[in-house]
């Protein structure tokens, strides 16, 4: 039985630290991701998307929504990684897990 779209909040800190260092969404229920930025700017890149962006810009104090996760996303773990804006590091490596 399919159950209604998720939105699962994402945290991110002024270190770039996440609150989830692993978060599941359901491809089949369309779940969906949304970071929010505890204080200064963020990117969000993934190498590889499950959703239909590769990158998403987090502005500072505010929030970004992955969208729900694309019909031809695999079922597998999907690494991303977080800068601050106008910084070249990353400073946080988290995942997202697609299940069905």
């Amino acid at each position: 039985m399919k159950r209604d779209p998720a939105t699962v909040k994402v945290h991110i800190y002024e270190d770039c630290d996440v609150d989830c260092e692993a978060v599941n969404v359901s491809k089949e229920s369309g779940d969906e991701i949304e970071w929010h930025s505890t204080g200064e700017a963020f990117t969000v890149r993934f190498e590889s998307s499950p959703f239909e962006n590769d990158e998403f810009q987090v502005p500072a104090g505010g929030c970004t929504s992955s969208g729900p996760v694309k019909d031809i996303a695999l079922f597998v773990t999907y690494h991303y990684e977080i800068q601050r804006v106008g910084s070249q590091q990353a400073a946080a490596d988290p995942d997202v897990n697609v299940k069905h």
